[in-house]
Order: C-alpha cells, then structure tokens, then sequence
C-alpha cells in the first residue's frame, strides 16, 4: 500500500507541476509554438488612409506571429512524433494511469496474502 501512495503522490505533484507551467506559459487550451496575435500598430500621419479617416483613433490592428511556446492542456499533434504532442494531459495522463495500475497491482497482491 505504501507504494500506491507514492505513486499517487508522484501523479499529484508531476499534475500539479504541469498545471504550474501551463498557467505560466499563458493557460492556453492546445499546446502552440508559434503564437498568432493581434496588435495595435500606431498608424503614420503620412498615409493616405489615415489622412482620410480610415482608422478609428491613433492605431489600427495588425497581426503579429512570435515564435513562443504555450503548453496547452490539450495536444495539438498532426502525427504521433509531432511536437504538439506535449500538453498537461499527455504528461500526467501516463503518470495517473501508472499509478493507478500500482495502485491496483499492490492492492491485488495485497489481497492474495
């Protein structure tokens, strides 16, 4: 029994460490490498648009694409080596199962004496 408590410990903490770095790589639902965005570009007084009204206010959208990682809490894979397949559940869903299978296993052979 004392191994099954281990292994949930270890499931626990390997969850609530994959938790940790999910929020602080910005919480997002599937794991992503590169980000797309959508930021505000201050809009130059000499282009024609501008000078028409084309822009509401002082800055117009722009789409930006940064290479950073965001561990997601899904995978996000297009195949089964592909680097998107990292995310919160495929890291602690390995670890659950194994320690629920301990869990099991000690509980069985626990029985049997």
């Amino acid at each position: 029994m004392k191994r099954a408590r281990v292994g949930i410990g270890v499931a626990i903490a390997v969850t609530l460490a994959t938790v940790v770095v999910w929020q602080a790589t910005g919480g997002d639902y599937y794991t992503k490498f590169e980000v797309v965005e959508e930021a505000d570009v201050q809009v130059d007084r000499d282009d024609p648009l501008a000078a028409a009204g084309f822009y509401e206010g002082d800055s117009s959208k722009q789409v930006v694409t940064r290479d950073e990682f965001r561990l997601g809490l899904l995978p996000t894979p297009e195949g089964l080596l592909d680097k998107h397949v990292v995310s919160v559940a495929s890291i602690s869903g390995p670890v659950w199962l194994a320690a629920i299978g301990l869990a099991w296993w000690s509980r069985r052979k626990e029985r049997k004496h």
